[in-house]
């Protein structure tokens, strides 16, 4: 009888380290058969023991196709990976290698799917510039109108210049004239006046 206990102990002691020494997969980041719908930049597995440093994962997308995955880090039973470039909307595979802490082999995997919205901000940018586009056309168009204007208006302020300038040397010249007559007057009055003083002094 004591026999079959002792047995009996030893079993359930062996049977126990063998459980807890095969260890699984106790989370992940993102979850398994998850739906991410934001950029995802890391993937996180969490085990349900420690895990040595040689254990690894792999990132497939649904063709099967190997994605990049960097800066790789295990810490205690945490193992991580950054994504190195945005993943396309899709299904996408993790598969892990782990190594436990009796040294067995393990492995397993796990799926999610990316399904990111379309940013609508490229739309409004371009129709933005459309608008821009637009509002410079008209902007020019509104500047080659004030330009032709203001050519217009310096061609009539230079024709009434011109006509301002003969109408001032047209003024002169009238001026001048009477001047001269004015002169011959005098100079005609003056010479009668003379001949007719001598005239008379010679009486």
């Amino acid at each position: 009888m004591k026999k079959v206990v002792v047995l009996t102990i030893v079993c359930l002691f062996m049977f126990g380290n063998y459980v807890y020494a095969h260890t699984g997969l106790q989370s992940s980041n993102p979850e398994n058969a998850s739906t991410v719908t934001e950029e995802l930049s890391e993937i996180t597995l969490t085990f349900e023991t420690q895990i040595e440093q040689t254990s690894s994962f792999e990132l497939q997308n649904a063709n099967g196709e190997t994605v990049a995955v960097n800066n790789s880090s295990i810490e205690g039973n945490t193992m991580t990976g950054s994504i190195a470039e945005p993943l396309k909307n899709g299904e996408y595979q993790v598969v892990w290698n782990i190594i436990g802490v009796d040294g067995h082999p393990i492995e397993g995997e796990f799926s999610f799917t990316v399904d990111i919205p379309a940013k609508e901000s490229s739309n409004d940018s371009s129709q933005d510039s459309e608008q821009g586009v637009t509002g410079s056309k008209e902007s020019e168009k509104s500047n080659q109108a004030t330009e032709t204007e203001t050519s217009d208006n310096s061609e009539t302020d230079g024709s009434n210049e011109q006509t301002e300038t003969k109408s001032a040397e047209e003024g002169q010249e009238e001026s001048s004239n009477s001047i001269m007559i004015g002169i011959v007057v005098v100079l005609v009055l003056v010479l009668a006046g003379s001949v007719w003083w001598m005239m008379r002094r010679k009486k």
